[in-house]
C-alpha cells in the first residue's frame, strides 16, 4: 500500500476554534472572513489570483481522531456511507471547500466562505471554475 506525504502551503486564521461552532458546510459561513496564511516559499503561486475569484481549497481535517465508515447525515439524520457525505471523519482526513477571495496583501489571502476551523492547514488551492 501506497503512502503520501503532503505538507502544508499554509493555515487558517480562523474565528472558529471548536467544531460545535463552525459551520458545517461553506455555503453557510455568511459573511465571515478567515484569512490564508501561506508560508513564504509558496507566495509566487498566488499570481494571477484576484479578489472576486473562486477557489477551492483542499484541507486536512487536523482535529478529527477517527474515521468511520458510516456516519449519520448532519449528525442526526439517517446513516450514510462516509463517502456520500462532508464528514471531518473519513479515511484520508481531507475537506474541500469553496471560497471567494476578498483580498490579497503578501502571503495573507483573505477569504469568505469559511468552514474551518482556526490553525487549519491548508494542502492546495485550484481555480473552482
Amino acid at each position: 500500500m501506497e503512502t503520501f506525504c503532503y505538507k502544508p502551503i499554509g493555515y487558517i486564521r480562523s474565528p472558529f476554534k471548536d467544531r460545535d461552532h463552525a459551520p458545517k458546510f461553506y455555503t453557510e459561513s455568511g459573511d465571515t472572513l478567515a484569512t490564508l496564511e501561506l508560508l513564504p516559499e509558496y507566495q509566487d503561486g498566488l499570481l494571477g489570483i484576484e479578489p472576486g475569484m473562486e477557489l477551492m481549497m483542499l484541507f486536512a481535517f487536523h482535529k478529527s481522531d477517527r474515521h468511520d465508515l458510516q456516519v449519520h447525515k448532519r449528525g442526526t439524520g439517517s446513516l450514510t456511507g462516509v463517502f456520500a457525505t462532508r464528514s471531518s471523519r473519513r479515511p484520508n482526513g481531507i475537506g474541500v471547500s469553496i471560497i471567494k477571495v476578498v483580498s490579497i496583501d503578501g502571503t495573507l489571502l483573505t477569504f469568505r466562505g469559511v468552514d474551518m476551523l482556526d490553525g487549519t492547514p491548508v494542502l492546495d488551492l485550484k481555480i473552482a471554475e
